[in-house]
């Protein structure tokens, strides 16, 4: 008798299970409510001009605004137009890098084997609907990590696609969830 008890019991919280399971798996990558909060209310569609790079590193702009853009695409919530039909207008400027050394050689402990580089830059995001700035030189960075080849300027150079990458998708967060 007891196992007639259990399995009615089960029977009731079944469906409250399922729906339960149902309800919190479809809620991943949907968001409630506006994007932004209130200070993004009404737009739409947004501009990226050219990043400006105050750094060293040479055509970092073009690849950091194509990331941007593809990063906006991607996630969805905005969509990425011309400056004379935009709702807001997005201006990153990159200040600066970093080599931040990781780990050293395990048997020249001297010599380091890998490193983390980081970018650097500030976001200002232009709301033409309220006619204000809604981001006024927002600090983001972006980072990934290297490890040291014979050629350091090389190894740099590989690892730049990913940290603009990772700068891209911080900028895109930052816009669209506010923080």
């Amino acid at each position: 008798m007891r196992s007639r008890g259990k399995k009615a019991a089960l029977r009731a919280w079944l469906p409250l299970l399922l729906l339960l399971a149902l309800l919190t798996g479809c809620s991943g990558g949907y968001r409630l409510g506006t994007i932004g909060g209130k200070q993004m209310q009404g737009i739409r569609t947004i501009w990226i001009p050219t990043v400006r790079n105050k750094t060293i590193i040479p055509q970092l702009q073009s690849m950091v605004t194509n990331e941007i853009i593809q990063a906006f695409d991607n996630d969805g919530s905005l969509r990425t137009v011309g400056p004379g039909e935009a709702d807001a207008e997005l201006d990153v400027t990159i200040t600066d890098f970093s080599r931040i050394p990781i780990r050293p050689e395990l048997l020249d402990p001297l010599t380091t084997a890998e490193y983390r580089f980081v970018l650097i830059g500030s976001v200002t995001l232009l709301n033409r609907k309220l006619g204000r700035k809604t981001l006024n030189g927002v600090g983001v960075s972006g980072s990934s990590f290297y490890f040291t080849q014979v050629n350091m300027p090389e190894a740099q150079r590989q690892v730049m696609p990913w940290v603009a990458q990772d700068f891209a998708k911080r900028v895109v967060t930052l816009v669209t969830e506010g923080w």
